[in-house]
């Protein structure tokens, strides 16, 4: 079964900034763990090619000049890379591919060209060993292998062009959330907007919104696209047909509690402070205020009893704590109040299983917890889609032991590579729950009820420990500590344990904290998932994702 592709094209209005690439990065996570993999086509940074302008101007020949798309792809080129190293954070498998290296190849004005080629083949591949491809608009190889650039709107061509060579989809990423019958920013009464609109009438009422010679290829192609804004799930067509109007997507701001500030919930604090327009965190309980006062925490947020998350009446509850208790009761009881509730907490949502997500349903609130098992790599999400025809799941479950792991590979201690895991934040000061594998299991768990319908407890999986790992004799190939979970003609099992990998195993492929699947189904076919199982940055962008999702069901 092939992996359905989505192309993305960020425009410059929405990488004004730094923390832009931070939406974009979690942009395509969002896609990515919808089983998707995505070609992210980038913009230059707000206004970046025009300062490059400006310097070609005060150094270079007057009038034209061959080696300007030399400096202007600079701008697309480090949008790319600032993004690949934004999804690099969040544990997103992303690679960039510059124009060369797929073949994109362009003939005409060096200023102005016309695309003529892409390597299908290659870039078929690079999704297939890395999943999400980043790479920059606006440039390709012309004559004599000298960059030629595609004029105004070359970013969102790049990305027509590269969907139409695939016969796959794209969506255009703006600062507004569609097409409107009027600029939207413009004093007055707010305009109401298309769900789908023609070629034609877009020339007429959004030519600022795509540039002319890209709109003119998707039109001359018959290449549909979609139009819209990053977190809003919420698009317009360009096509050939005209919808009528509609009312524009309101979004409702959130109250958020949190249960735990931890490594993962300072992330997660950070990033709904970034996102003012969906989310406000109104109450956080930890155990000692005075050290997050301490961190510069507003005192206003701060608690140490459960009643005072209740009594903030949010309409999200999260749970980034580590403990069963108190955490599966307080889950328990925000969902009876009707509160929705976004978990990384996979000992408490094992813990509840099928009673807490029959109790959610019984209620009419979402209980999302994709963080829980995978850090940045979707694997729940996997198990929710697929479940009915999956055989066998083998996956590396925590990043934090396989990080260890391939520490010890290289001549460290246990010792030593536990202190290191610890220092980089991927281990807690007490990682028996890691090395022994309680974690782990807690993950296989879940596999086994959202995947496979089944209910294990902690005692029903044989778990191997790396505490104090010290083999007689090395491995012969890769050592990693795998969960297994199938069913067969024997009856359903599963296991957490060593093995010596050979270094071709995808499994064995995995560095440092990565995590790597394999799902197989029961009609033979294959999906391989990957991304980071540990770290701050990995868990903050899935429970992220849990947020938009909840975010979106309130959009009118």
């Amino acid at each position: 079964m092939p992996v359905p592709i989505i192309v993305l094209n960020f425009g410059h209005s929405v990488l004004k900034s730094l923390e832009d690439y931070t939406r974009a990065a979690d942009e395509i996570y969002w896609h990515y763990r919808q089983g998707q993999n995505v070609i992210a086509v980038t913009s230059a940074q707000n206004d970046a090619t025009d300062v490059l302008i400006a310097e070609a101007r005060r150094i270079g020949p007057e009038g034209a000049a061959k080696n300007l798309p030399e400096l202007l792809q600079l701008g697309e080129r480090k949008s790319a890379a600032l993004l690949a190293l934004a999804l690099e954070r969040i544990g997103a498998p992303a690679f960039v591919r510059q124009a060369r290296d797929l073949g994109l190849t362009g003939r005409g004005s060096y200023m102005d060209a016309e695309l003529t080629g892409l390597d299908v083949g290659q870039l078929r591949d690079d999704l297939k060993n890395h999943d999400i491809v980043v790479m920059p608009g606006f440039v390709a190889i012309g004559e004599k292998d000298r960059p030629v650039l595609l004029g105004q709107g070359g970013a969102d061509l790049t990305a027509l062009y590269v969907a139409d060579k695939l016969g796959v989809e794209a969506i255009l990423l703006k600062d507004v959330d569609g097409v409107y019958a009027h600029d939207p920013r413009e004093q007055g009464e707010a305009p109401q907007r298309y769900e789908a609109i023609s070629f034609d009438e877009t020339a007429k009422r959004a030519a600022p919104l795509i540039a002319p010679k890209a709109l003119s290829f998707a039109k001359e192609n018959n290449k549909s696209f979609r139009i819209g804004k990053p977190g809003l799930p919420r698009y317009t067509r360009i096509g050939h047909e005209t919808s009528g109007l509609s009312s524009p997507p309101r979004i409702k701001k959130l109250r958020v509690a949190m249960l735990g500030c931890g490594i993962v919930g300072g992330g997660v604090y950070r990033r709904i402070k970034a996102s003012p327009d969906h989310f406000e965190m109104v109450r956080i309980m930890v155990r000692n205020v005075d050290k997050y006062i301490d961190q510069g925490y507003d005192p206003a947020l701060l608690t140490t009893e459960s009643g005072d998350l209740f009594e903030a009446k949010p309409d999200i509850f999260i749970d980034v704590s580590g403990p069963i208790d108190p955490a599966l009761q307080i889950t328990r009881d925000m969902i009876k109040a009707g509160v929705h509730v976004v978990s990384a907490n996979k000992q408490a949502i094992a813990e509840g299983g099928q009673g807490l997500i029959d109790l959610a349903a019984k209620q009419g609130v979402q209980l999302l917890f994709s963080s829980a098992a995978g850090g940045g790599m979707p694997v729940l999400e996997m198990c929710l889609r697929e479940k009915g025809r999956i055989a066998r799941v083998e996956a590396l479950l925590n990043g934090t032991t396989n990080y260890m792991l391939g520490e010890m590979d290289k001549g460290k201690s246990y010792e030593e590579a536990l202190k290191e895991a610890q220092d980089k934040g991927f281990a807690e000061a007490d990682p028996t729950a890691d090395v022994g594998g309680a974690d782990a299991a807690a993950k296989i768990r879940l596999i086994a009820l959202l995947g496979f319908g089944e209910t294990l407890t902690l005692e029903d999986i044989h778990r191997d420990t790396i505490e104090g790992f010290a083999p007689e004799t090395p491995p012969k190939g890769v050592m990693k500590r795998v969960a297994t979970v199938w069913r067969d003609v024997n009856g359903f099992s599963a296991t957490l344990e060593l093995r010596d990998l050979s270094p071709n195993n995808f499994i064995a492929q995995a560095d440092g904290e990565e995590a790597h699947a394999v799902f197989e189904f029961e009609d033979g076919d294959e999906y391989r998932i990957r991304g980071k199982g540990a770290g701050r940055w990995p868990t903050t962008a899935a429970v992220m994702a849990d947020m938009f999702d909840i975010s979106a069901t309130y959009l009118k």
